[in-house]
């Protein structure tokens, strides 16, 4: 307590007990030792009050003692469970969690990871993916700046993400220990490590075929991989393996000779008594068609924007993009695409709108700072521009109520402003907006991205250019640009074709990989084609020895299914709502692939050298008790004290209420009796 409180306390105490004896004894009544005991009671009642007033205040120290944290992350994919280490796993981590030393030492947390990292509830294996990097990443962005050891229970055969031997580098370094489970021998093994395949080609063409093979032993070993199309052998090759050319690409062609999905198995055999042979053979898939979409983007001034759209509409490999100067475009050249996208349309680009009203054609529209307002506004009556020369910065504010077609986890919060038309646009036609403008920061419904439908055409409409930041963004924040280039392909696909438009569409690959999940998605629109969010859309499944059924839940802007548990086949599906009777029909193919039975022991030399650069320690699962004592004979890891001084209340005001309600009481009841009331 400071000293100048308590200075105050006695000076109130003065004051209190000159007070009492004033009142009682200036003009004494009564007996002295009534007068005594009432200056006493109201000395008591005037020093409490004060003392209420004033609220002296103490410095309260307390002590916390801080445990480092034991984080420990579990691999709960299914290698484990083929590896016969289940059992063995949850033994180990029964044992970390519930040692006493340990507990008392640190404080324990328990996470689990396949393709993401979560807190441990409870094992079951059936992870179909193995991401060590995410996992390490993830504790790291979990305890950011506090003090942790990672512990990692896994067989270290990561099949996703990056090499975790490097993810520790970009992150503060941490000591990285492991606890190896599976075996630890190294055998002879030749596999297949991956298959690299368009997803389309085109019929009666020839398509590139890239498979990395690898083989683990000391002896030569003369190797046949062998490539089979319905039975037959399309591709044979030899190659000669040993300790140190123990890897190999295989680079070739085959000819796509029949439309639609077609399966290829690829196999590499050499060894006579091979342990595993899981990963001899892989499947691969490529959809053949005779068809592809050809894109013209024609422009007036260059610009950046040009160059992004040409890479974003070529990465469906279903369609291809040229660029040309409008001086050079001509009428056949309109013909000959099936999209025109024109780029900052100005009075040079009179012919070719006349062509493409002349043909009622589809359009792709953007437009920008060079583009020639009073022409274009003329020269077609969808959209009006305002009639000024001036631009501004903007940034992108989805719609949630677009409904024309579906984009999923379409995020636009963080992408840069681009430069925009200063004034209010205008559309009519049956337009529908997917991207408003926001300007510092507000929310405004003057349309930046749209589409409409006029006369039985569609027109795509982009006011605003610097689209290519958003792919930067788009990169930057993904490490791709899926995202972006997904929006194109929307915008493009919406705009390049010429069906009509059906009241239920059905989103689907053609055939999937065993092992992923799976994920068709849906949108059912009403008899004026706008989309209905309470629509009962049930699927029916059908395989050649199974069938599946289940309702398609509501995802915000659509319908969605995702079948985790098909086996590899060949299924047809139907997509029906239920009020209307509308169905869609499909079918895909899964093709036979595991990750997680790649291998038949654990990476234990990857594990060890990791564990070595970051100076963390590395056993196998029967060696745990030696984890253990390293972990609490280690300086590195010791509990802190942290002392927390906070200013408290030295008095308890229940209490002296208390004292100030008995002694004002007492004093009134002993006044009364006496008669000086």
């Amino acid at each position: 307590m400071a000293v100048s409180t308590i200075l105050y306390i006695i000076l109130i105490g003065i004051i209190s007990l000159i007070t009492a004896i004033f009142f009682y004894f200036y003009k004494p009544e009564r007996s002295r030792n009534l007068r005594y005991i009432l200056s006493g009671l109201r000395f008591l009642s005037i020093f409490t009050i004060l003392l209420l007033l004033l609220n002296p205040q103490i410095k309260q120290v307390t002590y916390t003692t801080i445990k480092p944290k034991l984080a420990l992350a579990v691999d709960n994919s299914e290698s484990i469970e083929y590896l016969r280490a289940k059992s063995g796993v949850k033994s180990l981590v029964n044992k970390l969690i519930n040692d006493k030393r340990l507990n008392k030492r640190f404080e324990i947390d328990s996470y689990k990871f396949g393709g993401e990292l979560q807190v441990l509830d409870s094992l079951d294996f059936l992870e179909n993916t193995t991401d060590v990097a995410n996992a390490i990443s993830g504790l790291s962005k979990i305890y950011k700046d506090d003090s942790y050891i990672p512990i990692l229970i896994t067989d270290g055969n990561s099949n996703l993400g990056a090499n975790y031997r490097y993810s520790n580098t970009s992150l503060k370094k941490k000591p990285l220990n492991f606890v190896v489970v599976g075996d630890t021998t190294q055998y002879e093994d030749l596999s297949i490590l991956r298959t690299n395949v368009n997803k389309y080609a085109y019929l009666k063409n020839e398509f590139p075929v890239e498979i990395t093979t690898s083989y683990q032993g000391v002896q030569q070993v003369n190797a046949i991989l062998t490539v089979k199309h319905k039975g037959s052998v399309v591709y044979k090759e030899r190659y000669l393996y040993s300790e140190s050319s123990n890897s190999k690409k295989f680079n070739f062609h085959l000819r796509a000779s029949e439309i639609g999905v077609q399966n290829y198995t690829a196999t590499i055999t050499g060894l006579s008594n091979e342990k595993n042979t899981v990963n001899n053979t892989m499947n691969f898939a490529v959809e053949v068609i005779d068809q592809r979409s050809k894109i013209l983007i024609t422009y007036s001034v260059l610009h950046p924007d040009l160059g992004t759209l040409k890479k974003s509409i070529e990465q469906n490999q279903l369609r291809s993009a040229d660029i040309k100067n409008i001086n050079s475009v001509n009428s056949t050249d309109i013909n000959a695409y099936d999209l025109i996208i024109l780029f900052e349309p100005d009075s040079q680009f009179e012919n070719i709108y006349n062509e493409l009203n002349k043909l009622n054609k589809n359009r792709f529209i953007i437009a920008g700072k060079a583009t020639n307002r009073r022409f274009f506004n003329t020269i077609q009556q969808v959209v009006t521009l305002p009639l000024n020369n001036q631009t501004e910065e903007v940034q992108p504010l989805l719609n949630k109520d677009f409904s024309t077609f579906q984009l999923e986890d379409l995020d636009l919060k963080n992408y840069p402003p681009i430069q925009a038309q200063f004034g209010t646009v205008k559309i009519s036609g049956q337009s529908d907006i997917l991207v408003y403008q926001r300007i510092n920061g507000v929310a405004t419904k003057n349309p930046l991205l749209g589409v409409t439908t006029l006369a039985g055409r569609k027109e795509v409409y982009l006011f605003g250019t610097g689209i290519y930041q958003w792919r930067m963004q788009n990169f930057i924040a993904e490490a791709n640009f899926k995202e972006f280039d997904k929006l194109i392909d929307k915008l493009v696909q919406f705009a390049a074709s010429n069906d009509r438009k059906d009241r239920l569409l059905v989103d689907f690959e053609r055939f999937y990989y065993g092992g992923n999940s799976i994920k068709l998605s849906a949108r059912f629109f009403d008899q004026n084609y706008i989309f209905v969010p309470n629509a009962q859309l049930t699927i029916k499944i059908s395989g050649s020895d199974s069938t599946y059924e289940s309702p398609l839940a509501f995802k915000g802007t659509g319908f969605e299914a995702t079948l985790s548990n098909l086996t590899p086949d060949t299924y047809t599906f139907s997509v029906i709502e239920k009020r209307s009777g509308l169905s869609y029909s499909g079918g895909f193919t899964i093709i036979p692939y595991n990750l997680e039975h790649q291998n038949m022991n654990a990476d234990y030399n990857k594990m060890k050298l990791v564990a070595q650069e970051s100076e963390g320690i590395i056993v196998t699962s029967t060696h745990l008790d030696d984890l253990i004592d390293q972990l609490l004979n280690d300086d590195r890891y010791t509990p802190v004290q942290r002392a927390t001084e906070r200013n408290v209340s030295a008095i308890n005001y229940i209490i002296l209420l208390i004292i100030i309600a008995s002694s004002l009481s007492c004093e009134w009841f002993i006044r009364k009796y006496n008669g000086l009331i």
